[in-house]
């Protein structure tokens, strides 16, 4: 086993706020064989291995200290980061993940305690997309969860509202004291801002008349 092993098995358990008896209930084994292990005094076995890295979803080449990368997605961001400039004009699936990768980056290096909460934003914008192509018929209705009753998609602009309301409430308001400074603007990110700001300019103009784009900031 890896002499890093016991480290790296001591701060996944740390960053996950369990104590050794609670995470030794969780992966099966007694709190004195998990010491074990986290102190190096025992080598685990390729099942515990395993249990590990579903438990704590990382890859078994990070637990055996041979990679960096946590798992696969971790190494599909470094990947979509160190291509970011690449030709994203039409945007695709890819350029949504790409910058969506490329903000998450930012804000976590820059302020961890502004970046805690981004997960649930994104977990309510995707959220809205389900209720809206479900009560289009375009994705299955059983999928929205307690917005589904009776047979039917339960989603008013009141419902989204308050949800993306809560969300925002989740983040921290407090700026950061050391901002990032301005950078040149990757092509995935240019085509989303692109993309969300015309779907604005002109769901607005259908309903009043005509204004200037920055009279709506």
């Amino acid at each position: 086993m890896d002499k890093n092993f016991p480290i790296i098995l001591t701060e996944l358990r740390k960053e996950k706020g369990l104590s050794q008896k609670e995470a030794a209930a969780k992966l099966g084994i007694s709190q004195a064989l998990l010491s074990h292990y986290e102190k190096g005094i025992r080598e685990c076995g390729q099942s515990f291995l395993i249990r590990v890295a579903d438990f704590y979803g990382v890859s078994c080449d990070y637990l055996l200290g041979r990679t960096r990368e946590r798992n696969e997605l971790d190494i599909l961001a470094n990947e979509i980061l160190s291509d970011n400039f690449s030709s994203d004009s039409n945007p695709t699936s890819m350029t949504f993940i790409k910058a969506g990768t490329l903000v998450t980056q930012l804000i976590k290096d820059s302020d961890n305690s502004r970046g805690m909460r981004l997960d649930i934003l994104y977990a309510i914008a995707l959220y809205k997309v389900i209720l809206i192509q479900a009560k289009a018929g375009n994705l299955p209705k059983n999928w929205c969860g307690r917005a589904y009753v009776n047979g039917e998609v339960c989603c008013n602009s009141m419902y989204l509202g308050i949800a993306e309301l809560a969300a925002y409430d989740a983040i921290s308001t407090q700026k950061n004291k050391n901002p990032v400074p301005e950078m040149p603007v990757p092509e995935a990110i240019k085509t989303l801002v692109e993309e969300a700001e015309n779907f604005i300019v002109n769901a607005t103009t259908k309903q009043c008349p005509p204004v200037p784009f920055e009279y709506l900031r």
